[in-house]
């Protein structure tokens, strides 16, 4: 055999071992158009996203049709006519080069993935500000309205990330803060979704450390001429704590006296889970009821007394 069969013979083996090498391996392949440019852009990002500079290997058949082999992850076959638009999405030419560049590629990954992961925020916002706790509070706070109305509502916004009355508005606003400070932190970002979506405490995030509660309001009420204050609040920890503020002590004297199911400190009131229940509001407003009308009977037994 001389050397030129021999080479021959030794090109031949050379291309069926690529051959074979290709048919027995994972890797993942796609067809090059403008039609397919974001699916086959979104591919070569992946693989920027595990490094930036990859093999390279670009055969061509006897049409000038391309098969690009990045290493064994990705074949694109890239029709001759198409060339000139598929390398547009690569530094430098790629029929000069045995590697090929995904820096560009890799910044553009980068700021994809933080647009997804701004987009992800305020959606995952709502969620949690929905969740079964904070919809449970939104809930108490119509029992307490239909049965002792609202005259006032006085929450301490600067303490509060979120008010009950302003829910929507304030969700929006707390969005808008935290996208001005985590617009360009992946990591954070990152953290901050994974969180959220845990329950995980917040209090360490810049935004959420300048407010004592994620969520809550302040309730003025008055029934008769009683005053009631209501307030309830979700802090940090995902922990609700409620308490009541009634003006007569006659009427915190009868409640302590009944019902066990609730702590008196001064003129205040107290659940001993974290929240109170439906029954005990119906239980205080009860008591306030009877307690007026017995004041009511006094005043004028005294007033009978006094003609």
């Amino acid at each position: 055999m001389n050397m030129f069969d021999l080479a021959t013979e030794l090109e031949q083996i050379e291309v069926q071992r690529r051959i074979k090498l290709f048919e027995t391996t994972t890797m993942d392949a796609v067809s090059f158009i403008p039609a397919h440019l974001g699916a086959v852009r979104a591919k070569v990002k992946d693989l920027a996203k595990r490094k930036w500079k990859w093999g390279l290997e670009i055969l061509e058949d006897d049409n000038g049709n391309k098969d690009v082999r990045i290493e064994d992850a990705l074949r694109i076959t890239v029709p001759k006519e198409h060339w000139n638009s598929f390398q547009e999405m690569f530094v430098g030419d790629l029929n000069n080069d045995s590697y090929l560049n995904l820096k560009s590629l890799l910044n553009e990954a980068l700021e994809d993935e933080l647009k997804d992961l701004r987009d992800d925020l305020k959606p995952a916002l709502h969620e949690m500000y929905n969740e079964q706790r904070f919809a449970s509070l939104d809930k108490t706070i119509k029992v307490w309205q239909s049965r002792f109305g609202i005259s006032k509502i006085i929450t301490n916004k600067k303490n509060v990330a979120v008010t009950v009355e302003h829910k929507g508005k304030d969700i929006q606003r707390l969005y808008g803060k935290l996208i001005r400070v985590y617009e360009e932190d992946k990591g954070g970002l990152e953290m901050l979704l994974n969180d959220i979506k845990s329950n995980r405490p917040l209090s360490a995030y810049d935004i959420f450390k300048d407010y004592g509660y994620l969520y809550g309001v302040r309730l003025r009420s008055k029934l008769h001429d009683i005053f009631l204050i209501f307030e309830a609040a979700i802090d940090m920890t995902f922990a609700t704590s409620q308490s009541i503020y009634i003006s007569e002590e006659e009427v915190l004297d009868e409640v302590e006296d009944q019902i066990i199911s609730v702590k008196r400190v001064g003129n205040v009131l107290y659940p001993s889970d974290e929240r109170f229940s439906i029954d005990f509001f119906n239980s205080l407003y009860n008591i306030i009821e009877e307690v007026m009308e017995e004041q009511e009977k006094q005043e004028k037994q005294e007033g009978q007394k006094n003609v």
